[in-house]
C-alpha cells in the first residue's frame, strides 16, 4: 500500500510534522543528521517543520553507539496526520526485531496511506520493504546490504550505486551519512534550494552531492590504500580543481620525482594521477550541473576544465553522455 502524495500551495501549508522512527540498536547518526537539517532548516524559515521522536513501544531507546534516546513517543501518540516519516537504520538484530517482533512494518503499512511521503536511511529501507512500501520501486541502502535487500524482496528494483533514490511519496537513501543529504534534499523539495543550500553551509558540508552519486567515495577509496602524503594530496587535489594538477606539479608537491610519483600515486590509489584529476572535476561539474543555471562554459571554470571542449569529452569518457544530457536527465 503505497502513500499517497498531496500537492498544497506553499503560503497555505502550516508546520509540516516530521516523525523520525527510531528503535533499539539504532544507527544514532541517522537519526541526528535528519534532526539536525530540519532544525535548522526551521531556524531559517520558522514554523516550517515540527519533529518527533518516535518509537514502536515508546520510552527510551538504546543506540548501537552507546547513546540513549529519551522519551520517544510510542506510535499510537503519533498526530494523526504526518508530513513525513523517516525510519532510521541501524544494526540487523534491531531491524528485524523492530520488525517481526514490535510490529513496526505493520503499523506503517497501515498508516502509511495517510502521510504525504515516507523514508529510510540505511537500513531503514528494510522496514519500507517489509511494509510493501516499495514493491515495484527503486530504493537503495546501505552499499554492502543492497544484495540482501534484493533476495529478501525481489519486487524492489534496488539500485546499489545511488546516495539516495526518490520514487513518488517514497525516498530512500544509503548509509549513515547520506542521511543528511536525504534530508536536504527532502528540505529543497519543501522550500526551495537556496533553503537547503543555506542548511548546507550551516552545517559546514564541504559538498552537497546529488541523488546519482556513488556510496563509494573515489576520493575516499584512493585514500584507503595510500601513505600519509598521498592521502593529503588527493584531499589537497579536491580542494584546488581550478589549478595546474599535471604530473609534474602535483610530484613537486609531494617532494618526489614525476616518475616516482606517478608509480607511487598508481600503485597506491589504484588509478594515474591524471584519470584521478579528470574524475574528481568530472565530479565536481557534475555537482554544478545538478545545483546551478551555469552555462557550460562557467561550470567548465570553477571545475578545472578551462574549456567546453575539455569538460565535454571528459564527461563522456567518465558517464557517457555529455554534460547537457546528463543536466537533463537529472533535471
Amino acid at each position: 500500500m503505497a502513500p499517497t502524495v498531496h500537492h498544497d500551495e506553499e503560503t497555505a501549508i502550516p508546520a509540516r510534522d516530521v516523525v523520525l522512527v527510531v528503535f533499539d540498536g539504532v544507527e544514532s547518526i541517522d537519526v541526528a543528521g535528519p534532526a539536525s537539517v530540519f532544525a535548522k532548516a526551521t531556524l531559517l524559515r520558522p514554523g516550517a517543520y515540527r519533529l518527533h521522536l518516535a518509537s514502536p513501544l515508546g520510552g527510551t531507546v538504546h543506540s548501537n553507539a552507546g547513546l540513549d534516546l529519551a522519551a520517544t513517543l510510542p506510535l499510537s501518540a503519533l498526530p494523526a496526520a504526518i508530513d513525513t516519516l523517516i525510519v532510521a537504520g541501524g544494526d540487523e538484530a534491531g531491524v528485524r526485531a523492530a520488525i517481526l517482533e514490535q510490529g513496526l512494518a505493520a503499523w506503517l503499512a497501515e498508516a502509511a496511506p495517510r502521510m504525504r511521503r515516507i523514508a529510510s536511511v540505511c537500513t531503514g529501507a528494510f522496514v519500507l520493504a517489509a511494509a510493501g512500501l516499495l514493491d515495484g520501486r527503486q530504493a537503495t541502502t546501505h552499499w554492502s546490504s543492497c544484495d540482501l535487500l534484493q533476495a529478501l524482496r525481489p519486487q524492489v528494483a534496488v539500485q546499489h550505486g545511488r546516495i539516495w533514490v526518490r520514487d513518488g511519496a517514497v525516498w530512500t537513501s544509503a548509509g549513515v551519512t547520506t542521511c543528511l543529504e536525504l534530508a536536504l534534499a527532502l528540505v529543497e523539495d519543501d522550500l526551495g534550494r537556496a533553503v537547503a543550500m543555506d542548511v548546507a553551509r550551516t552545517l559546514a558540508l564541504p559538498l552537497l552531492r546529488s541523488g546519482d552519486q556513488p556510496q563509494r567515495s573515489p576520493a575516499l577509496e584512493a585514500q584507503a590504500a595510500a601513505t600519509h602524503r598521498l592521502r593529503e594530496l588527493v584531499a589537497w587535489i579536491g580542494a584546488h580543481l581550478g589549478e595546474n594538477l599535471s604530473v609534474d606539479s602535483l610530484a613537486e608537491r609531494a617532494a618526489m620525482s614525476p616518475r616516482h610519483f606517478a608509480r607511487a600515486f598508481a600503485a597506491e590509489t589504484g588509478c594515474t594521477p591524471a584519470r584521478f584529476v579528470e574524475r574528481a572535476r568530472v565530479d565536481a561539474a557534475a555537482h554544478l550541473l545538478r545545483h546551478t543555471a551555469w552555462t557550460q562554459q562557467k561550470v567548465a571554470d570553477h571545475s578545472g576544465f578551462g574549456s567546453v571542449d575539455a569538460l565535454q569529452r571528459a564527461f563522456v569518457r567518465v558517464h557517457g553522455e555529455t554534460p547537457k544530457a546528463y543536466q537533463q536527465r537529472d533535471a
